[in-house]
């Protein structure tokens, strides 16, 4: 008998995309599976269409961001029962067969840690790469081409775009950082994982990322007010990120916040008073910033 998997989508005002996801998520050829939808206060039509959905589960919330969302939709798969999680934002539309295919990759070899799909644009291109994971074998080569004839190249990290993952990995890693709110969650989240065990994109699992942007994002060029403040989780969250895994020294700390500082000059002296002052508050935030490694409840140990 197959595992059964907790599908994980986190939504937000975006009820036409939504609705293009859970089709894809219906139609998947593996089905041993539910589809959880964490509703991060939508104030669309959203509520009211999931309510009319008899076959999701869904989790309703104040907006605590991607990474509040995904927290929450995590915790209820580790604590309800389900062997698997696979996680995904709602623009995600996924192959028939991505889950099937990323569930038998899991499989084929003990102990890994998480599993991606390979993410497309509407172009066609790539999008969301994860980060290939360059380490070294014994014999100083990198290694990251072990399983590539399953169609499986070695990773670090991920987006949250579509990784599958089993619920003991959860609850032995604890949850997402949901004080991230937005950006840096994923990378966090699964590198976390990979340091321990090998992880893989699964090159035949294949999903479309309909991101409203299709290019690289940048700070410099983004004119969107909106996405332009949710710059200040990006430097914060990945500045944490570089602190925690890099090991870095505390003259090495130093360095890093002269350079940020620096960057904040040069962006007073431009007159960007905008990005100036994005960029000088989440650094200065970085400095006291220590989100909680929070653990769903193991229910198991009350069941015996």
């Amino acid at each position: 008998m197959n595992g059964k998997v907790g599908i994980v989508v986190v939504t937000y005002n975006r009820l036409a995309l939504l609705k293009e996801v859970i089709a894809s998520l219906r139609a998947q050829t593996y089905l041993e599976r539910d589809i959880v939808v964490v509703n991060n206060g939508s104030t669309d039509d959203t509520s009211q269409w999931l309510a009319d959905q008899s076959d999701l589960i869904v989790i309703s919330q104040d907006n605590c961001g991607g990474a509040g969302g995904f927290y929450s939709g995590m915790k209820y798969v580790a604590e309800n029962g389900y062997d698997f999680c696979w996680i995904m934002d709602d623009d995600v539309i996924c192959n028939d067969d991505a889950l099937e295919k990323l569930y038998e990759s899991y499989h084929l070899k003990d102990n890994i840690g998480f599993v991606c799909s390979m993410v497309k644009g509407t172009n066609g291109g790539p999008m969301n790469t994860p980060q290939v994971d360059q380490r070294k074998s014994e014999n100083g080569y990198a290694y990251f081409y072990d399983m590539i004839g399953n169609n499986m190249i070695r990773v670090l990290s991920s987006t949250f775009v579509s990784v599958f993952l089993s619920t003991k990995i959860i609850k032995e890693f604890g949850l997402p950082y949901k004080e991230y709110f937005i950006w840096g969650d994923d990378a966090e989240y699964t590198m976390r994982i990979s340091r321990k065990y090998v992880s893989y994109m699964v090159c035949d699992s294949e999903v479309l990322h309909k991101r409203a942007i299709q290019s690289n994002l940048s700070f410099y060029s983004e004119t969107n007010d909106a996405r332009l403040r949710n710059y200040f989780y990006k430097f914060r969250n990945e500045g944490y990120n570089l602190f925690k895994y890099q090991n870095m020294s505390s003259l090495s700390k130093f360095v890093y916040y002269l350079k940020q500082f620096s960057m904040i000059f040069r962006l007073i002296l431009k007159g960007d008073m905008k990005r100036a002052g994005i960029l000088y508050k989440a650094t200065v935030a970085l400095m006291s910033f220590h989100p909680l490694l929070e653990f769903p409840i193991d229910n198991s140990a009350s069941e015996k």
